[in-house]
């Protein structure tokens, strides 16, 4: 991503549609009855939905459009890798001859950067198995829709990412990163209505998916049409901010607090890394980049979250 830049003044643009964005909120969220109402709860839970309703216009508002830098796909780990018969297989030079003989082997382009996307569908595949030997037995409709419908769309996102990934990095470009961004942002959301129906009042995880499953994607589309970020990234932050404060301060339905924290750490490390692909490649002597190191602990964060499906789920009526 670009440098993040304010404007002293919001374009007519971003105000209409800022607007348009408060009055559907307000009309969502009805502050009269909850606010009347004496549960402390629910007026908490208020007062977070009009701050962040707030950030997100103001950020909006008084941000310019972030474009997508092209030196986002010069990734470190350049290396080719010949799969050959004849041969264990080498890594070659990033710019090979070798790599259009089509007679000398199979080569795999980026090769850390692709290969490392196998753990991210561990980490899918994982959740997947775990969900279908599960025996769900006697739980209430809360917890039967985390284990029917949330983890469903997470578990086959993460799948999804996985290859998604590896078509990207084969040949990184915009084009191809549309691909990879799409089951991410579909994964991001799903966990995150996970998270707030397992800390917040019942029914609102339940009653955002949806919407936000569609603002996801919308945020990909936007992107992939304007060459405009900021709605992507408040689709991949927010959350995460938000996932954040609950698993800290909040206390969770059915338990699995310190998964939720370890799965937070691992993908919060993941995006370190991520920043620093190149100073992780030169550290390790050009055996791992920072981008590939992202890969496996955003897939070992999605196995974290399939150990949520171990025990016995009568213990959480």
């Amino acid at each position: 991503m670009s440098s993040v830049k304010l404007r002293h003044k919001p374009s007519s643009k971003s105000a209409v549609g800022v607007s348009a964005f408060v009055i559907i909120c307000t009309a969502k969220i009805k502050v009269k009855d909850v606010w009347i109402n004496n549960d402390v709860q629910d007026k908490m839970v208020l007062l977070s939905l009009l701050l962040t309703m707030t950030l997100v216009s103001m950020f909006f508002l008084f941000v310019e459009p972030i474009n997508q830098q092209q030196k986002y796909h010069d990734f470190a780990d350049k290396r080719l890798f010949l799969c050959a018969c004849h041969s264990d297989g080498l890594f070659l030079p990033p710019n090979s001859e070798i790599r259009r003989n089509r007679k000398a082997g199979f080569v795999i382009p980026n090769f850390g950067d692709v290969m490392s996307n196998f753990v991210i569908l561990i980490g899918g595949l994982s959740g997947t198995i775990l969900l279908r030997l599960k025996d769900v037995g006697e739980v209430d409709e809360i917890r039967l829709w985390q284990l029917k419908v949330c983890l469903p769309i997470f578990f086959y996102s993460t799948i999804a990412i996985s290859l998604g990934s590896t078509y990207y990095h084969w040949n990184p470009s915009n084009q191809t990163l549309v691909w990879d961004r799409l089951p991410m942002t579909v994964a991001f959301v799903s966990i995150f209505c996970y998270i707030l129906e397992d800390y917040l009042e019942p029914g609102i995880g339940s009653s955002l998916l949806s919407p936000l499953i569609f603002i996801g994607v919308m945020s990909v589309l936007y992107w992939n049409w304007t060459d405009d970020l900021r709605l992507y990234a408040l689709v991949q932050f927010l959350p995460l901010g938000v996932m954040t404060v609950l698993v800290m301060f909040c206390q969770s339905r059915y338990g699995g607090v310190m998964q939720h924290a370890l799965a937070l750490m691992l993908y919060a490390l993941a995006k370190m890394c991520e920043d620093r692909d190149y100073e992780i490649w030169r550290t390790t002597k050009k055996t791992i980049s920072g981008h590939s190191l992202k890969h496996i602990l955003a897939g070992m964060a999605s196995v974290m979250i399939s150990t949520l499906l171990f025990g016995n789920e009568e213990n959480n009526l």
